[in-house]
């Protein structure tokens, strides 16, 4: 078991140098006992100490925040939101039928272990929970970094990087430089149910792209054309053709989640639109913008904002991932306010909150979302329901359908990456 510093380390590695007395974001920690993020980069290197984390600890709970939803240039003010409003779906669902409400399989990236210097891409059953199938990352790409699903439940992206151990203090610094700046492919994963096996396949993905340039990516619904994070741009390649067309963010901040993991994009079904977090300097405020890809331009200011999300107050609501649902009418998120966390959905078309599900205090945990269907009926989450520990409770997978949560079979959440 880590310990409490264990944990607010690995969960913040990735966020120290953005902290200052007047930028301090809720902790969002996840339960990585097995696993080692695989990139240190330049803007989120340095470690957060457990008396900076427990003082940004503090500030979170003592601090109340306010959501904005910006449509057209019309501002308006939702607030935390009341207690839990379910979404009526009609009857809720049984634990067998919820489970068949979502994809039936997904892919997580699980280890590494130090002696192997692997992240491995497991392919498990969301119905039983268990594993189908085991790939690890061709040599000398010992790294699975990240990795998307396509609609079809058989299709998966993947990218990969080479791996060095990187130690702890100055003498890590020569892997680390080496680990930000080599290269990172791409692998398309097609899984076969009925013979439970898995193929990669090497993508031709043009352009050089080091490890430290990629903050996210997704693969469209149909797995023809992949969307890439650049922090600054997104870049969408067409996979058949390595035809590629990019949209610039002119100003300062980037794009992609606060921290640079989990779910970046999201796609509509038929991948006109894609979903994501624009981040302005510091951490001043949030944008959630919506593309049209099929539109002329190649500024990312003609994204049109559904949700904004001002610091006015200085400490952000922090939100992971975003997920434009596959039918284009809402985005599902998890936001966390000063003293609680409540998955919420939003109309695209208004910007207003059109559902809460369940609420959290964060003295037990905090939930994330993993996946959204249509108009937000059935979301897979990750959510504090696991075994009661000294420090909350560990989140567990599950689905969340008519306001009801079956959880996922041997469903621990351990991963740093997962799709389905």
């Amino acid at each position: 078991m880590n310990t409490i510093e264990d944990k607010v380390r690995l969960a913040l590695r990735e966020t120290g140098e953005e902290i200052s007395p007047h930028s301090v974001p809720p902790l969002r920690l996840r339960d990585t006992r097995h696993t080692r993020l695989p990139r240190i980069r330049s803007r989120w290197g340095t470690w957060l100490t457990p008396l900076a984390a427990a003082a940004a600890v503090a500030a979170v709970v003592a601090t109340s925040l306010a959501i904005s939803t910006t449509f057209h240039g019309h501002t308006r003010s939702t607030g935390p939101g009341p207690a839990p409003a379910a979404l009526s779906h009609g009857s809720p669902p049984g634990p067998t039928s919820a489970l068949h409400l979502v994809p039936r399989y997904f892919v997580a990236l699980s280890g590494p272990t130090r002696s192997e210097g692997a992240y491995r891409a497991v392919v498990r059953s969301t119905v039983t929970g268990g594993t189908l199938a085991t790939i690890t990352p061709p040599r000398p790409y010992r790294v699975f970094t990240w990795v998307s699903g396509a609609a079809d439940d058989r299709t998966f992206v993947l990218a990969a990087q080479r791996y060095w151990y990187i130690a702890s203090g100055q003498a890590g610094l020569p892997a680390e430089n080496r680990d930000n700046t080599t290269p990172t492919v791409f692998f398309k994963l097609t899984f076969a149910p009925h013979t439970r096996s898995a193929q990669l396949t090497r993508l031709s993905v043009p352009g050089l792209i080091h490890s430290s340039d990629l903050a996210g990516m997704a693969v469209s619904p149909d797995g023809t054309r992949l969307a890439l994070d650049l922090r600054q741009s997104v870049r969408i390649v067409t996979l058949a053709s390595g035809a590629t067309r990019t949209w610039t963010w002119p100003g300062a901040g980037w794009i992609g989640n606060w921290k640079p993991l989990g779910q970046i994009f999201s796609w509509s079904a038929d991948g006109r639109y894609l979903s994501f977090q624009q981040w302005s300097g510091g951490i001043e405020n949030m944008h959630i913008r919506v593309l049209d890809t099929t539109a002329p331009g190649t500024s990312l200011t003609t994204a049109r904002i559904v949700v904004a999300v001002p610091n006015s107050l200085g400490v952000l609501l922090v939100t992971g991932n975003t997920f434009l649902t596959p039918d284009s009418t809402r985005i599902v998120t998890a936001p966390t306010y000063a003293s609680y966390g409540q998955v919420t959905g939003y109309s695209v078309h208004t910007g207003l909150p059109v559902f809460h599900e369940d609420r959290f205090g964060l003295a037990t945990g905090w939930q994330e979302v993993l996946w959204a269907g249509p108009r937000g009926s059935a979301l897979i989450v990750s959510d504090p329901r696991g075994k009661k520990t000294q420090y909350g409770r560990n989140n567990i997978l599950g689905v969340l359908a008519g306001n009801k949560f079956t959880p996922i079979p041997h469903g621990a959440d351990e991963f740093i990456q997962i799709a389905w």
